[in-house]
């Protein structure tokens, strides 16, 4: 197929005037239609490998549906054919302006409300195509054009919509590390790794795609626009498919501080690993990456303090233990998200003592791992008390599990490490992690990590008194976190590590299981199961975990603490050992 010449004639009808860009997928010409008078641009098509019959129908068909898209941000296709020597082409509106690559590369980062204001036109372009069955999978900043009207209005179009699918993540059906495919042209090396940039973790992985892969493409983007960095960089292709794969991008914060807190959660959803954890359409995202109403906290009546001199208060998220309450709020100089735990006098039952044991957890809990919640302030005035901690978007896990119901092995023992690895911080800090249950643990809103949202209580009978009280009761009803307690501590014993060894042992059953320990249905049915019901082997319902590491869980639930791991620094190896493949049975069989 030769290249195309200044004054050629495609299809008699549009003279070609000048190359204007070489890309991955063809060449790109100013060209004049020879009856109108007025300037287009050509895109030629060059295909590489495959079937050239079957290729040609395939643009073909993706042409006509590109044509079909007729919207203010998406570039319109006027014409298209296949030109005998030269191949398909594509004929489309002549855009006079930049890429928004090329702006990035002279200017650097956006203004946030400009980048809002691309976001929005981008977002409207991609609901259009989306509505219509149109995934773009080659959405960049390279792809998006600028065109000054002659009213001198500025806009960003959409390009290659339909036509990205031919790209090369998709000729290559993956770009997978094990892929053994290479190039020969360095320019052809840096457009895939610029390509790459950009794909979501499913197009890389050779996973089934949907319109939420251009959201992640999206993301991509807008956080290039706003810090001037791309969240993933790599020298290689294999590196950086690892990264978008399984690291989490850095906050956009952490190269500008001045982000909104909403820009930032906004931008971080959109880049989540999973499809489903990312925005339904790219409006939502626009609509959050902007602040409107319907995304913004909304303000709650709370008494006059100082406490809203420092922090917006936003809505009710949650209740905690202690009967606090749970806001999300944003600090005002920062403009941090964060989440802001309160008693208010009057609303506990004992505000004395809820008071001393709110004020000691909220000083012991600041330990430095990236599985606790780490708190920020915390502070004491006349009619509340209140821990400040970093705000954690996602799901409980318990909301995770009653949906899922349980977790495959490979997800699983990495969240069950995460908890393992915090409950050791913890016990090197003094602190237990006793009271923790699946509903105060959260995951991140890429699924890769779980955060404990909640540790530290100093006494135990600050949990006894208020969640087992009376067991011989059989009529009581079971708070959620005597399912996880140690049978001595159910009995009123005083706990030590061992009793948090039990409660790893207890979630990480329910993680792999879906299933509690026991089916008690009273405190005092709770009792008696935990002193006389053997538990089952957790491969009876996970067929898939290895025989190590139900050793493992199994001697972590062992009833007398003896016979459980000693603490959190022993059972951490046995795990490790477990995931590395060392299966040596002696390092987690039961003492």
């Amino acid at each position: 197929m030769r290249q195309l010449q200044p004054g050629d004639i495609v299809d008699r009808r549009y003279k070609i005037e000048a190359l204007i860009g070489v890309g991955g997928m063809g060449e790109v010409y100013r060209a004049r239609r020879t009856r109108l008078g007025d300037i287009v641009t050509i895109k030629v098509i060059r295909t590489r490998s495959g079937d050239a019959r079957t290729r040609r129908r395939r643009f073909m068909a993706e042409a006509r549906m590109c044509a079909m898209l007729h919207h203010p941000y998406i570039v319109s296709v006027l014409d298209f054919g296949v030109e005998p020597g030269v191949g398909p082409y594509l004929v489309m509106e002549y855009l006079n302006g930049p890429s928004l690559r090329q702006e990035l590369a002279a200017r650097g980062a956006f203004d946030v409300p400009e980048v809002c204001r691309i976001a929005t036109q981008v977002a409207s372009a991609l609901d259009l195509a989306h509505s219509q069955g149109i995934v773009h999978l080659d959405l960049k900043p390279g792809n998006m054009m600028t065109h000054r009207y002659s009213a001198g209005e500025i806009v960003y179009k959409v390009i290659d919509f339909g036509i990205g699918g031919i790209g090369p993540l998709r000729a290559d059906a993956s770009m997978s590390p094990s892929s053994s495919r290479t190039r020969s042209a360095a320019d052809d090396d840096r457009r895939i790794l610029v390509t790459m940039a950009y794909a979501s973790p499913e197009q890389l992985s050779g996973e089934p795609v949907t319109s939420r892969s251009d959201l992640y493409s999206l993301g991509v983007t807008i956080y290039e626009l706003l810090t001037g960095n791309r969240p993933f960089t790599a020298s290689d292709s294999r590196s950086l498919i690892t990264k978008h794969l399984r690291e989490l991008p850095e906050p956009p914060t952490r190269h500008r501080p001045d982000i909104p807190s909403w820009a930032e959660a906004a931008v971080l959803r959109a880049l989540a690993k999973d499809p489903q954890s990312r925005w339904e359409t790219a409006s939502d995202f626009a609509r959050a990456l902007s602040g409107a109403a319907e995304t913004r906290p909304t303000a709650v009546a709370m008494s006059t303090s100082p406490l809203v001199d420092v922090y917006e208060l936003g809505e009710l998220v949650g209740r905690g233990r202690l009967e606090s309450h749970i806001y999300r709020a944003i600090h005002r100089a920062t403009g941090h998200a964060v989440a802001i735990r309160v008693i208010l006098r009057g609303q506990s039952v004992d505000w004395a003592a809820a008071r001393i044991s709110f004020m000691r957890e909220a000083r012991m809990t600041p330990v430095n791992d990236p599985s606790i919640l780490r708190v920020r302030d915390y502070g004491e005035e006349r009619d509340l008390v209140y821990v400040v901690t970093d705000f954690v978007p996602g799901s409980s896990l318990r909301e995770v599990l009653d949906r899922e119901k349980a977790f495959s092995w490979n997800v699983g023992s990495r969240f069950l490490r995460d908890l393992i690895s915090a409950t050791r911080a913890l016990h090197t800090h003094g602190l237990l992690a006793f009271g923790l249950t699946p509903s105060i643990i959260r995951l991140t809103t890429d699924g890769e990590r779980l955060v404990m949202s909640s540790a530290g209580v100093a006494e135990i009978h600050e949990v006894l008194t208020r969640e087992i009280a009376e067991p011989s009761s059989g009529e009581q009803p079971i708070n959620d976190v005597a399912f996880y307690l140690a049978p001595e501590l159910l009995v009123g014993e005083k706990p030590d590590g061992r009793a948090d060894i039990f409660m790893i042992g207890a979630i990480g059953y329910e993680l792999f299981t879906g299933r509690r320990l026991f089916e008690a249905k009273t405190l005092s049915q709770l009792v008696s199961d935990a002193f006389s019901v053997e538990i089952k082997d957790p491969r009876s319902y996970a067929s898939s975990m290895p025989e190590a590491a139900a050793l493992c869980l199994m001697r972590c639930l062992a009833r007398r603490p003896d016979q459980r791991f000693s603490d959190a620094v022993e059972l951490e190896n046995a795990w490790s050992a477990v995931l590395s493949g060392d299966s040596a049975l002696n390092r987690v069989s039961p003492a």
